[in-house]
């Protein structure tokens, strides 16, 4: 049984690697073997497919992102408050696993017929319903998210996963992603 986990996790971590290096359309099944120092059939003992391999990443590191905010924005507190704490969140999960993260990033922009997007999508709505959901809880108390709350969580989102690209860009460390003077200030940029 622990050879099987160790294979497993060793071929995850090394798919992983290669999507975030050279993203998932570039990579072949036989670098992912190579590079894990396993065979093809192994491979596909545990996964099937590079999708079927790609749909287990995604399962692990978008859940965490998913649950994490879900937990996060579903929180009593102020309007204000929840955002200001969403935002963190966000960004230290980002941060956990900030390989994952900037593949479902980067799968977002693939072509909607590509087998990456539609595995990226699944994980992609369920991050905005989540966003969504919190601003449809305010809606009441704040007039202004009234019949808007889908836009509201498409900018949410956007100026956090912008502002990370960025930051990520110049090679931020992690202080300067989670400093709390920056954090509001994100928070007022959106609001």
């Amino acid at each position: 049984m622990g050879t099987d986990n160790t294979n497993k996790d060793k071929i995850l971590a090394c798919a992983q690697r290669l999507f975030y290096e050279k993203g998932y359309d570039c990579v072949g099944v036989q670098e992912i073997v190579d590079a894990a120092g396993i065979t093809k059939p192994t491979m596909y003992y545990y996964f099937k497919s590079k999708h079927g391999l790609l749909e287990c990443l995604l399962d692990r590191g978008a859940s965490r992102l998913v649950n994490g905010l879900k937990q996060t924005m579903s929180g009593c507190g102020e309007y204000q408050e929840i955002l200001s704490e969403a935002v963190a969140t966000y960004i230290e999960l980002a941060l956990e696993n900030k390989e994952i993260y900037l593949i479902i990033i980067s799968l977002f922009s693939s072509a909607r017929d590509n087998e990456a997007y539609v595995a990226a999508k699944p994980y992609l709505s369920k991050l905005l319903h989540v966003v969504r959901a919190f601003f449809f809880q305010f809606s009441d108390k704040q007039k202004h998210l009234k019949g808007r709350e889908d836009f509201y969580a498409i900018s949410f989102s956007g100026v956090i996963n912008y502002y990370l690209l960025v930051q990520f860009e110049r090679g931020s460390s992690k202080e300067v992603l989670l400093d709390e003077k920056m954090i509001q200030n994100i928070v007022k940029q959106f609001l």
